[in-house]
């Protein structure tokens, strides 16, 4: 069949993974660029297959402006791209949401979460800031042990099941909230609101949608113990950011460590209230959405996403004529 025209944004993944290229050139021929999100419309001409980053957006106007056939995502969360636009215009989006036996090798985003977790009950951030103006008074910059405390993990499917074990390793209560169920006698199943009301480290785990935009707000906040904790590593639409901002100022949290943040792909999120608070409060700890960033992730996912893409592909078939 037609080979295909692949536009593929990733171009430090081919680099990094030397395998990858002549996988995605077995059936496509691959160019590479990284163009600005609002370059990306601008460069999709003479392309029917689209590798995007997370931080483009894949909308109705640019598909309506575009001809592609095909548009893949070598990540588990896809809100990036309107899959229901795209499924109206007859173009499939490859992901690798369900692929549970790539990801269940794969834990790097359970491993930045706790990253976070530390970070907050140990004040990394209030410590390294310390030392860096001179000082080396560790009394000044105390933070707490984990064990013996309570852990509620919100979304108890893979990320969080990772997490539940970080939790028991040291020596934990753990608590999940999940309305599919929580598969682990080792984990005490109860309701969110339970589990905010008990928690001492609140983690997220939850895809983003309609059910759980701003799932955690004034109300879930007012809930939460003095002093807790929260991170949040699956989507910024989970947390209503004001009330996050709230409960940071007003001393009710403790600390809170986000790898994502609403409006991420935005060009002027530097404007963004969370990150104003950050540049002036050491109990806010972000980074910019790398759960998933590694060497080894990515050499894994994208290896399977791009044998993955080819097979899409080639289930497409010719291109009707008339």
């Amino acid at each position: 069949m037609r080979r295909a025209k692949l536009l593929w944004t990733w171009g430090e993944v081919l680099a990094e993974v030397p395998w990858l290229r002549e996988r995605l050139e077995a059936f496509a021929d691959v160019t590479v660029a990284h163009p600005a999100p609002a370059e990306l419309a601008g460069r999709l001409a003479g392309h029917d297959v689209l590798v995007p980053r997370l931080s483009h957006t894949i909308d109705e106007p640019l598909l309506a402006a575009a001809a592609l056939r095909l548009i893949g995502t070598p990540s588990t969360g896809s809100d990036h791209i309107d899959v229901a636009a795209a499924a109206r215009r007859g173009i499939p989006v490859v992901r690798i949401k369900d692929d549970r036996a790539l990801l269940d090798s794969i834990q790097s985003t359970a491993e930045l979460a706790w990253l976070l977790v530390l970070s907050c009950v140990r004040n990394l951030r209030a410590a390294t800031a310390h030392v860096l103006r001179g000082r080396w008074e560790a009394g000044e910059v105390r933070g707490h042990e984990l064990i013996g405390r309570t852990l509620g993990i919100v979304g108890h499917g893979r990320l969080g099941t990772m997490v539940g074990r970080f939790g028991k390793a040291f020596r934990m209560k753990v608590l999940a909230a999940d309305p599919a169920g929580v598969d682990d006698p080792r984990i005490e199943a109860v309701g969110l609101e339970e589990l905010l009301r008990r928690s001492d480290v609140v983690t997220l785990h939850v895809h983003l949608t309609e059910a759980t935009r701003r799932l955690i707000g004034p109300r879930e906040f007012a809930l939460m113990k003095p002093g807790a904790v929260l991170v949040n590593t699956s989507r910024g639409g989970v947390v209503d950011e004001a009330a996050l901002l709230d409960a940071l100022a007003a001393g009710r949290l403790a600390a809170a460590g986000l790898d994502v943040i609403d409006g991420e792909r935005d060009p002027k999120r530097a404007d963004s209230p969370l990150l104003r608070y950050a540049a002036a409060h050491d109990n806010l700890v972000i980074t910019p959405h790398v759960g998933g960033c590694t060497f080894e992730a990515q050499a894994k996912a994208f290896t399977h996403f791009a044998d993955k893409l080819r097979r899409a592909w080639e289930a497409l078939g010719p291109i009707a004529k008339g």
